[in-house]
Parts: C-alpha cells; structure tokens; sequence
C-alpha cells in the first residue's frame, strides 16, 4: 500500500496469466464514500487482492463508488461486483457501452469479424482464448456516464474529467489542476507502450486521435501522473515525446517493409514487423498476441492510409494495402 498524497492510495492486484502480471489500483478516500479507479480482471486472484486493498485501507466495497477508465477487462472485469454491492459505476459513454457489448458478446462478434478481415483465419485466432473475454465482467451494468469537462469532487479534490481517445475511443481520466494530480490509466505509460489499436471505423484513425490525446495532455501541469501498469510516470512530457518518437518509428517500419504496387493483408504485414514477443515467427505467436499485433497493426496502417501513404482496397470482405 503507497500513500501518494491526502487521501489518496494505491496499490496493486495480481493479473493472472497476462504479461501486465498487475494493476495498479487507487483509491481516494472521502467522508462518507470513497472512489476505487479501475478493478483488475473478474478472476477469484485479482477479486482476492482487491477486497484485501479495501480492507487494508478500512473501506468496505458497499462504501466505495468506481471510475472506470475504459472498457478493457483488466480494468472493468469486477465492475460487476461493485454494482452488485450497491456502488455507482463511472465511464465513458462510448466504453460503457463497449463494456456491456464485451458482457453479452456482441463486441466478441464484431471483433471476429474484423479479423477475418486481416487476413486471419479462424483457426489461428480463437476470441475465447482472449483474456479480455475470459475475465470480462459477469453480466451488463448501468452506467452514470461522464462527459469531458465535467467536475468530480471527491475529499478535498476538484477533478476535471478528461476524454483521453486512443488507447480505447472512449477512454476517461481525472485531472486535478491545483495539485498536478492526472490519473491518465493506460494513456500514458512507463516502459510498456500503450496498446493502439483499431475498433472499426465509425471510430475512425485512433492513432491520429492518440497523437491529439498526448500533445493535449502534454501541455497540462503535472506533478503526480498515476498510470495504471508498471512504473510511476516521472517526467509524462518526456515520456509522451518518447512514445510519440516509438510510433513515428513504427509507421516508418511498416512503409520500409512494403515494397510499391504490391498488395499486402493486415496479417502480412503483421508479420513482416517487428514485435516484442518471443516467438521466431508470426505463426509461433501465441493467438492472443496475434490479435493485439494485427489491431496495432490495422491502427498504424489505417493512419498511413489517412495520411495519404497507402490505398486501401476492400475485396471479397478482405482488406489489402498498397504502397503509393
């Protein structure tokens, strides 16, 4: 347990089986009601080490309220489990709605739809092998939705919310002006860059939106930026021109790596780059990483095809790409 300043508290649950291997859960404590951000897959390890931070802490579920930054399941799986106890729910509009679809499976559908749009068959991707569908949250959840913009008082803070855009098209954190706090969740992170990838496009180049995110936040004062995996975030202006500097670097590694008047699938130009993963092709990746890795991949390319780098053709429900 880390106290980081007045009244607010971190500390971290287990992630099960995932690369991440923990969150970093925090807390805020109020008078009558507490604010949890975020909860950790629904599995009985991350559940256990949850209700131990709140013991910890004194708090009892039923007291507490969540904020949930966005819709992935290590930080909506137990979001059931507080509704359930009585405890009103924050998100996005846009993420709440993607969480009850990620409930009741219709984001499952569409999501392997997409993929055999990459060029992916279906034996090389099983969705119910995916982490964020195992460990989703039990059943769809009412929602208190927040816009951007909007205050959040809690304790002694005065939050503004945010409207972060990139990491998930919906995703929200909390800015404290007058004590430089900025809990920015998986927008900006230490040492792991945050995951971007595609969600279909009515959503559009979510890149591109990811870019206007981090040169947003870039000009806010920060003294405390609380991201939710991995390290404390020291510097966020030098560690968002860092990971501004990484995608730069990755959409050049792809328009290198394809040759002119050749047309090329998200799956092939998947595996023509290069991943941290330790697999010596693209068919030793395990199928989750196959599916994070041809999102990331859609999303890089789909910002190359926005700025005018490659054409996109849709030929017999497959997507293929051409460098100009």
């Amino acid at each position: 347990m880390e106290k980081i300043c007045d009244n607010i508290y971190s500390f971290q649950a287990v992630l099960p089986n995932s690369p991440l291997k923990s969150i970093n859960i925090y807390v805020i404590k109020g008078k009558e009601r507490s604010l949890v951000l975020d909860t950790g897959f629904n599995m009985p390890e991350t559940k256990i080490a949850m209700l131990k931070g709140l013991e910890e802490l004194n708090i009892k579920i039923e007291d507490t309220d969540l904020f949930v930054t966005h819709l992935h399941s290590d930080h909506s799986g137990l979001a059931s489990m507080f509704y359930d106890a009585g405890s009103t729910v924050y998100a996005s509009r846009i993420d709440g709605k993607l969480i009850n679809e990620a409930a009741n499976g219709k984001y499952w559908s569409r999501m392997a739809d997409w993929l055999a749009k990459y060029g992916i068959k279906k034996e090389e991707v099983r969705l119910t092998d995916n982490p964020g569908y195992l460990y989703r949250l039990d059943h769809e959840i009412e929602f208190v939705y927040l816009e951007h913009g909007q205050s959040f008082k809690i304790a002694e803070y005065d939050f503004e919310v945010l409207l972060m855009p990139g990491h998930t098209p919906g995703h929200i954190g909390l800015y404290e002006k007058e004590h430089k706090i900025l809990f920015c969740a998986d927008t900006i992170l230490d040492i792991i860059t945050p995951n971007i990838t595609f969600w279909g496009f009515d959503f559009g180049d979510m890149l591109g939106e990811y870019f206007d995110t981090l040169k947003k936040l870039r000009e806010l004062k920060v003294d405390y930026c609380l991201s939710t995996h991995r390290q404390r975030v020291q510097n966020h202006k030098e560690r968002i021109d860092e990971i501004l500097e990484h995608h730069q670097e990755r959409l050049s590694e792809i328009l290198e790596s394809l040759e002119k008047n050749r047309e090329y699938t998200i799956r092939e130009i998947a595996s023509k780059i290069t991943w941290r993963i330790r697999a010596n092709s693209w068919e030793e990746f395990p199928p989750a990483q196959k599916f994070f890795s041809s999102g990331e991949t859609m999303a890089h390319v789909l910002h190359l095809v926005e700025n005018n780098k490659l054409i996109m053709l849709d030929k017999e429900s497959t997507l293929y790409f051409i460098k100009k």
